[in-house]
């Protein structure tokens, strides 16, 4: 038995083209429940505590080497479209499509990769994956349980659909955490919300730490407020990434507003910043970028994503000097940076803009990602074979009902 067998956690089987189920891509999901069209899976298969990645993993920051871009083909074709073209055109990155076209257009085929498994909304960098990576010649996904998963089935088991489509070993935690809502430098620290212990109230604080220590083999945990904090988020996530953006290990970015309660919450992430020293020796340099809310939107630049030597940014039409100052404040932060702006005006008031419907795996030293599947071929999708789970001795995983897959599955030897 291979280590990846050993050490894969419950995989949901990868689709075949044919059963991907269709979405309405002119009416996407938003970021939050939308009660009026979606519904509790009842009953809901639980998530299996899965095993821990290696001591020598770690969860990279955003501004280290990216070696893929993960993109749920879910709603805002033309967004996800250009935010395509500019991660693997100046990006330099592969582009990991799921449920998405068998191309893009303006996307060179060598560079992207279309994963056949279903997907309920486009927000990718919530439900996962996170990627981690070991001395640079591995890499691994670390499965968080999705806030939504009771609902959104599909998204929640992406992560794994992914790891099997490439041949990448998934690890996996009970702890509900969105990725919108992580943040980490290089040196091991990691910023987020007040809004992860809400989601795990059933846990202390401390337990919540721990299980974040233990699986992204993070150092320091640093916890803020969100707006509207401890109720409910003012821009509708209470996402960390809506109002603060690491550019390098000593260089921040915060979106600030003259409305309440963002301003306040802006000014409490400067103050924790302001005087500190950061992990390389240097004084925390803070940029400052406008937001503004308007008709309940919460419009931010800090929702970006960075894919090498490239800043994709949120572009909102009718604010091209908000635009130009968020452009320059990037220039500031990261010299030489590309900084290639994308329409987002239709997902910002769904709560989320370029970094939330994406997500990167880590670049690996002197490896290259395929655009091919790993452990597909020319005679079709990977065949999959049941396997007892280490955690449950003796015990079967049971059938989803709600997938209508078999979890705790991998690749058949």
């Amino acid at each position: 038995m291979s280590r990846f067998d050993r050490l894969a956690p419950v995989l949901f089987l990868l689709l075949a083209p044919s059963a991907v189920s269709a979405l309405d891509l002119s009416t996407p999901l938003p970021n939050w429940l939308d009660e009026s069209r979606e519904r509790k899976t009842e009953p809901f298969v639980p998530h299996i505590q899965r095993a821990l990645p290696p001591s020598d993993f770690r969860l990279t920051a955003e501004y280290e080497p990216v070696g893929a871009v993960v993109i749920s083909w879910a709603g805002y074709t033309d967004m996800l479209s250009a935010i395509a073209r500019a991660a693997s055109g100046p990006g330099k990155a592969q582009v990991w499509g799921v449920s998405a076209p068998e191309s893009i257009t303006g996307v060179p085929a060598d560079k992207y990769t279309k994963i056949n498994a279903a997907v309920n909304t486009v927000w990718a960098r919530d439900y996962g994956p996170f990627g981690i990576s070991s001395s640079r010649k591995k890499v691994g996904i670390v499965d968080t349980v999705y806030r939504h998963y009771q609902y959104r089935t599909d998204d929640d088991a992406m992560p794994v659909n992914l790891g099997a489509a490439k041949g990448i070993e998934v690890f996996g935690t009970k702890i509900v955490l969105d990725g919108g809502n992580v943040m980490v430098d290089s040196a091991g620290n990691l910023f987020m919300t007040k809004r992860t212990y809400i989601w795990n109230s059933g846990m202390s604080e401390s337990q919540v730490d721990a299980a974040l220590r233990d699986y992204f083999k993070v150092k320091n945990i640093h916890t803020f407020e969100y707006a509207g904090y401890p109720g409910q988020p003012a821009d509708g996530t209470g996402h960390i990434d809506m109002f603060m953006k690491l550019l390098n290990d000593h260089t921040v970015l915060v979106s600030t507003a003259e409305e309440e309660p963002f301003k306040s919450n802006s000014e409490k992430a400067m103050a924790f910043f302001k005087g500190k020293t950061a992990p390389d020796g240097q004084a925390y340099k803070i940029i400052t970028v406008k937001g503004w809310k308007s008709s309940r939107t919460w419009y931010t630049y800090t929702n970006s994503l960075l894919v090498n030597d490239v800043a994709i940014i949120p572009s909102y039409g009718g604010h091209a000097q908000e635009e130009a100052a968020a452009k320059a404040a990037y220039e500031a932060g990261r010299p030489g940076v590309k900084v290639v702006p994308v329409p987002s005006d239709s997902s910002i008031t769904a709560g989320g803009s370029i970094h939330c419907v994406t997500q990167t795996i880590p670049a690996m030293d002197g490896v290259k990602l395929s655009p091919a599947p790993a452990a597909a071929s020319a005679a079709g999708p990977v065949k999959f074979e049941a396997v007892e789970l280490s955690a449950v001795p003796g015990a079967k995983v049971p059938l989803s009902p709600a997938l209508g897959q078999l979890s705790g599955l991998v690749p058949a030897k």
